[in-house]
């Protein structure tokens, strides 16, 4: 008998990305963009598996249609993307640890200091290798995870900057707020980031790429842009928050979908799922689908848990719900691992092998889920 092909049998849940919609959103950001005067590089964000997209197809892509540089967060993460043929510059916002720094410089990383603590391995590794390494300075203006404290920075910067085996490449912060409507923390880490590179232009250092603006800042505060900005969730359809203006004409990239694999009719009192939590007032129509929370299935969509929207499923929880034959049906019983059940008695002729349509959040999508890329959405 023969080995199975798993690429041989059409999956019974999947994720679609559309390609033209990829484009459509990056053709957009450089629009935006290109009323800055120089338009800043583009730094695509494509950590978490491409925000749940697939990291090294969702790469290629965005490299064809003009990304000047890519973002991760893992050293994995940007071997994955040159495993998969990406040629383009990639940043790892994680400062490496001394045993990935052999690995990381023959991939042609730039790379992440955030603290003097790292700078001797660094130094030390690019000097035996003999080569010049790209190094971005990680400064702590106000998120409180990495970077060096503001006061501290322009003394690490002159370390930098003075070692010949590591090349400046550029200097960024991070925003810890840019998503809210109150504006003043995110100015205020502005201010001391332009605090710290007036410093170092005041010493004479030359620090590269300055790039602090991620995908809210970069919409809502121009000025922010500098030489490079960071987008990442724009680029897949969504706006970071509702204080973010809809300027960006931006297309939906992504879709869970699942195939119907059962349809059965229970009577009325029947207990459906793990712990008989829900159960039938009326005989019921079942449609069986195999995706569950091992899915990222039951995580509700960011745009669905906050703000008011939030705040009215917390006080009123409704079922969640999926789409089939354009109509909505809501999920019955506990969502067990990789099956959850819903009610289809209201929609006639559901039959086993409809595709579903599942509203999840594209982050926490199993990776075990197969994306398969389409130009358009069928």
């Amino acid at each position: 008998m023969s080995t199975p092909n798993p690429s041989e049998i059409w999956p019974d849940a999947w994720i679609t990305v559309s390609r033209s919609a990829l484009r459509h959103n990056f053709a957009a950001l450089q629009r935006l963009l290109a009323s800055t005067v120089p338009p800043p590089q583009i730094i695509s964000v494509v950590k978490a598996n491409g925000f749940g997209h697939g990291m090294g197809e969702t790469a290629r892509i965005l490299e064809e249609a003009g990304a000047d540089f890519f973002a991760v967060t893992t050293p994995l993460e940007a071997l994955e993307l040159r495993g998969a043929g990406v040629t383009t510059r990639i940043l790892v916002f994680l400062p490496p640890l001394p045993e990935q720094l052999e690995t990381l410089m023959n991939a042609d990383c730039d790379l992440t200091l955030a603290d003097e603590s790292g700078f001797p391995a660094l130094a030390e590794a690019a000097r035996s290798k003999g080569k010049t390494v790209n190094v971005h300075l990680k400064v702590d203006t106000g998120m409180g995870r990495l970077g060096v404290l503001p006061a501290e920075a322009l003394t690490l910067a002159q370390r930098l900057s003075g070692e010949s085996s590591l090349h400046f490449a550029g200097i960024y912060t991070h925003f810890a707020r840019a998503l809210e409507k109150d504006e003043f923390a995110t100015r205020e880490q502005f201010r001391v980031f332009q605090t710290v590179l007036n410093q170092l232009e005041k010493a004479g250092i030359h620090p590269g790429l300055r790039h602090c603006a991620n995908s809210a800042a970069l919409v809502r505060f121009p000025e922010m842009r500098l030489d490079a900005v960071r987008p990442g969730t724009i680029l897949y359809g969504q706006y970071p928050s509702a204080a973010v203006p809809r300027s960006l004409d931006l297309q939906e990239t992504w879709r869970m979908s699942a195939r119907v694999v059962s349809v059965r009719q229970v009577p009325a009192g029947s207990a459906i799922g793990y712990g008989g939590e829900f159960v039938t007032r009326r005989p019921t129509t079942l449609a069986v689908l195999p995706i569950g929370y091992a899915d990222g299935f039951s995580v509700a969509p960011a745009s669905a848990s906050r703000g008011w929207r939030g705040l009215k499923a917390l006080l009123r929880p409704q079922a969640l719900r999926v789409t089939i034959q354009g109509r909505k049906a809501p999920v019955v019983g506990r969502i067990a691992m990789q099956i959850c059940t819903v009610d289809v008695t209201d929609i006639p002729n559901v039959r086993v092998g409809d595709v579903v349509t599942i509203l999840a959040r594209r982050i926490m999508a199993s990776p075990r889920l197969p994306r398969i890329y389409e130009e358009r959405f069928p």
